[in-house]
Order: structure tokens, then sequence, then C-alpha cells
């Protein structure tokens, strides 16, 4: 594997030239372990059947996404920080944190959702309820986003090639 060091100032970051995976870094030998296995677990619970081509861009299906976080050993919660709800839209502002042993990551994101997309069926509920989904599927990616950038790679991009 071709590495190569980026410093941004107050942390150096290695990255993987290949995959542009943003490699593991952690203040003790355990810590690194643990996110590893972590990492390798996530992957090995993905399938092609998870993921959809869109317009050419591979994305992970909402329930993949669900899965990674669901089982794996790993505790973690959902927060809804702030929510906007009108006639037109619904938007949410939550934070997911996940801890693992003593190591403990956390992500913002945010969904939002147009009445108009729901086509007729469906109400406020539904449109905010799509808009928290999407604002949990985000903090996912975000979390978990150098093992779906990996599998997508080195799994789906691969078979299409040949």
């Amino acid at each position: 594997m071709r590495t190569r060091t980026i410093s941004t100032g107050a942390e150096v970051m290695d990255i993987d030239s290949q995959t542009g995976e943003i490699l593991v870094s952690a203040s003790n030998r355990t810590d690194y372990e643990l996110i590893k296995q972590t990492k390798i677990q996530a992957y090995k619970l993905l399938s092609p059947n998870d993921f959809v081509s869109i317009n050419g861009v591979w994305e992970a299906k909402r329930d993949a996404l669900i899965k990674i976080l669901s089982s794996l050993p790993i505790s973690y919660s959902w927060k809804i920080k702030d929510r906007h709800l009108s006639e037109k839209y619904s938007q949410v502002l939550g934070t997911l944190s996940i801890e693992t042993g003593d190591i403990r990551r956390q992500a913002d994101s945010m969904g939002i959702c147009e009445f108009s997309e729901l086509k007729g069926s469906g109400g406020l509920h539904f449109m905010n309820a799509r808009a928290e989904t999407r604002a949990l599927k985000r903090a996912i990616e975000t979390l978990f986003g150098s093992v779906i950038n990996y599998y997508v790679v080195h799994v789906l991009e691969t078979a299409q090639r040949g």
C-alpha cells in the first residue's frame, strides 16, 4: 500500500494513495486495533445488494447503513438537535455518536425533505420522517465513509470492469 502524509496544521493524516481512505490513527495500539476491527466487521456486513447506482455513482441504501450501525459491537445514540417543519419542507439537524471501548466519534448532519417530493401521498409526518432518515443516513456515511468507499472501489467497481 502506498501512503502519503498530509499535514493540516495541528494534525497529520496518512492517506492511502490508491483508495483515498484516511488511515486509522489512534493514541495507542489497543484503540488502533479496535478501530481497525470495527472497520473490517463493517466491511464484511456489506453486499452488492446494499448499493444502488444512480447516474453512475454508487450510493449505499438506507438499510445497508442501518445494518452497519445495528450489527456492530458499538454503542450509539442519535439526537435531534434542531427541527424545522413547515407546509413546504422539513429540515432535521441531528448528531450521531458512536462508541467502541474508550473511543468516541460523532457526526452532525442535516436532512431535508420537500413536500413536493411526496407526490401527493403522505403528509407532514412522512415528510418529517424522511428528513430525519436522510440526516441519520448522512451521519452514518460520514462516520463509516472510508469503509463504504473502499467497498465501492474494491468490490462494485471491480465487478463492473469485469
